[in-house]
């Protein structure tokens, strides 16, 4: 305060001083002046507009992009559910086959067709659960930045 003197100072270089820190706090609080904005040229304006129907679009690319790819790995994940009705079918029809074939009577095919089935059902879905496995360690892992990093796979530009 400028009616305190500090240890060593004489009152009017105390009160120099508080002055100078006075005005340091004031320039501290006060907003920086910014430049009015000149209007833009239509030419300016031009551009300003070609660049945000540009970075609209880019966005609706990269959206159906997404869709696309989601659609394409819903696709996978349906065939994939089939593999073990799939196994079980062929596998049934060849037990079948076989059966008739080696003329089994009624009752003995029927009681080995249930059990083969069952085997086949087993093992189809342990196929399944490894394909479903696979697939996920494989599938495209897409950073938080955008960008697709394939796991594994040899990048497009060495291909050859």
């Amino acid at each position: 305060m400028p009616g305190d003197i500090e240890e060593g100072l004489s009152s009017e270089q105390a009160s120099g001083r508080w002055s100078e820190d006075m005005e340091a706090s004031r320039a501290a609080h006060v907003p920086p002046v910014e430049e009015p904005k000149r209007p833009l040229s239509a030419k300016e304006l031009e551009e300003e507009k070609n660049r945000k129907a540009l970075e609209l679009y880019e966005e609706e690319q990269r959206h159906r992009e997404e869709k696309k790819r989601q659609k394409e790995l819903e696709f996978k994940r349906y065939k994939r559910k089939l593999i073990t009705p799939g196994v079980v079918l062929v596998v049934g029809a060849i037990a079948s086959i076989t059966m008739f074939s080696m003329r089994f009577d009624t009752k003995r095919m029927l009681i080995w067709l249930l059990v083969v089935l069952f085997a086949a059902w087993i093992v189809g879905g342990l196929i399944h659960y490894m394909f479903d496995k696979f697939a996920e360690e494989n599938e495209n892992v897409v950073s938080e930045e955008g960008e697709v990093i394939n796991k594994g796979m040899i990048p497009p530009e060495e291909e050859s």
